[in-house]
């Protein structure tokens, strides 16, 4: 599986968890307190999961994530989604060495549509 982050690929994702989730973004009252506008958009909420990375690898996708909002390709459904994204944390791998090779896993990034 793969996913694009500020152009770069990634093909080592194990796990790609894209939910869609209904965000209100504006309600108000009247003094009443009826609803007068309510607006409701569908955005994708991202799960990513990568399995274990060379130290180049996690080098690139910290270059690519290193701003709080990115340009994230992936496919859905729908067919490919390229959309920006928050990311609140930066990936934050555990460290273990594969036959004398320092690789990197647990790296998960959590992601918003903005």
């Amino acid at each position: 599986m793969k996913i694009t982050i500020n152009g770069t690929e990634f093909n080592c994702v194990t796990r790609l968890d894209a939910a869609r989730e209904t965000r209100r973004t504006d309600v108000r009252y009247n003094t009443n307190g009826d609803m007068l506008i309510d607006l409701v958009n569908r955005k994708y909420a991202l799960d990513v999961a990568f399995g274990l990375m060379t130290a180049e690898e996690l080098k690139a996708l910290r270059e690519a994530t290193k701003e709080i909002f990115v340009t994230v390709k992936f496919d859905a459904p729908e067919g490919e989604v390229e959309e920006q994204f928050h990311i609140s944390d930066e990936p934050a791998p555990t460290l273990t060495y594969v036959n004398g090779t320092a690789m990197y896993g647990g790296v998960r990034l959590t992601m918003r549509q903005k």
